[in-house]
């Protein structure tokens, strides 16, 4: 499946030696497991970005090829919990490496 995406939003590039910290929040869309995406306009960047912050939105796989389990070593299942903490663990590692985050915040709904 080729749904692992991330969409990094900034209010600015800054320029060198004007960095700012900035706090980072990460959106997780909900669906219930089976729908939707993180880069959807209804989770858009433009009312929060006006508020000088770093978002981050992220996909991960959904449905039978993100949750099936055989509850076996064969298939053990959770692929698309796997994928919001890999999307974490980047986004800890490579925005904390670009002196971005000040403090972080992540939530999201439903399955989210």
């Amino acid at each position: 499946e080729d749904c692992f995406y991330l969409n990094v939003y900034t209010p600015k590039i800054p320029k060198k030696g004007d960095r700012k910290l900035l706090p980072v929040m990460v959106w997780i869309a909900g669906g219930g497991y089976f729908a939707g995406a993180g880069g959807i306009s209804l989770y858009g960047p433009q009312y929060l970005l006006d508020k000088d912050i770093v978002l981050v939105t992220m996909n991960y796989r959904l449905g039978i090829l993100g949750f099936l389990s055989t509850e076996d070593d064969d298939l053990p299942g959770n692929y698309g919990m796997k994928d919001q903490v890999l999307s974490l663990k980047w986004v800890q590692k490579i925005l904390v490496n670009l002196a971005v985050i000040q403090e972080k915040l992540q939530f999201g709904e439903s399955a989210g």
